[in-house]
């Protein structure tokens, strides 16, 4: 591993052992800084290409375990939304997931295809974020293998993560570069239930100091929404969608390249809560064990 690759790790590993997100996200340094540095910049995408996953996990943080009929995304809606943002934005850290991502290899090859054909000097880095319970097929290697500067992302749940060693030694064999990550825990946010607050200032805190609304701005079936829970909470019909709350990519005017790039600015600089962080407890949040499994689908109440 490289001398700056060590930083890095360290430095997430120092991030999440002592919960700095909260103070990250209320400055917003590092967005100020990659924007000031490079201007008509997205610091962070995640792309949501799947709502299927692998694992039931209590607590996943984006929602997948109230899906009781998840679904592949439409990969023509994906790759018409990303072409809109890159051309009109460079981005920095491009995530792709799901769910599992590798559950919908077809979409992901064509969108793999799509950013190596059509956008590869449109962004910086990709990461594929998975649990390793998938071994991708040949064609989908190919894919990852000729795609520049990607990045496989392992998260690392033990025994449920039952293919992890056999994809590790794939993406050695391959070239392909890649990282596990062992976290001890997670953090759980909470029930999507709505918080009754005495004071709205409470609720303000709680988007002030949000690390996902920083790093995790989300494209999920053609708009983008400051974090995955508030995407995948108004799909579910969990809480209620707020025009002004997240941007409509693929709407006509967006067309314009000025206005996609203030459409967009305007999200990630937004000063205000959103709706969402009434049904979030992110400022409270308890330690919980990783990946641990339900038996079926929770209830949307």
């Amino acid at each position: 591993m490289s001398v700056q690759k060590s930083m890095r790790h360290f430095a997430a590993v120092c991030v999440r052992a002592f919960r700095l997100w909260p103070l990250i996200a209320r400055t917003g340094l590092y967005n100020h800084v990659r924007r000031k540095k490079y201007p008509d910049t997205l610091p962070f995408l995640d792309v949501v290409i799947t709502e299927c996953c692998t694992l039931k996990c209590r607590n996943c943080s984006n929602l997948m375990q109230y899906y009781h009929e998840p679904e592949n995304l439409d990969p023509d809606e994906v790759i018409s939304s990303l072409k809109r943002i890159l051309t009109s934005l460079r981005v920095c850290h491009l995530k792709i997931l799901g769910g599992e991502p590798f559950v919908c290899q077809k979409v992901l090859i064509r969108v793999l295809g799509y950013l190596r054909n059509e956008s590869e000097d449109r962004y910086d880095t990709i990461e594929i974020i998975t649990n390793g319970t998938i071994v991708p097929s040949d064609e989908c290697i190919h894919a990852m293998k000729d795609t520049p500067r990607l990045k496989v992302i392992f998260s690392n749940y033990g025994e449920l993560s039952s293919k992890l060693i056999e994809f590790c030694e794939i993406c050695k064999c391959e070239g392909i570069d890649y990282e596990v990550v062992e976290d001890d825990y997670w953090w759980d946010f909470g029930d999507v239930k709505f918080h009754e607050e005495e004071e709205e200032r409470k609720t303000q805190h709680r988007y002030d100091g949000c690390y996902s609304r920083r790093l995790c701005t989300t494209l999920y079936r053609g708009s983008l929404y400051v974090c995955p829970r508030q995407a995948h909470a108004i799909h579910l019909g969990l809480i209620p969608e707020e025009a002004s709350e997240c941007v409509n990519i693929l709407k006509p005017e967006y067309e314009d390249l000025k206005a996609m790039r203030e459409a967009v600015y305007g999200l990630i600089d937004r000063k205000e809560r959103i709706t969402t962080c009434s049904y979030c407890g992110c400022d409270v949040g308890t330690k919980v064990p990783r990946a641990l499994q339900t038996e079926r689908p929770i209830d949307v109440i």
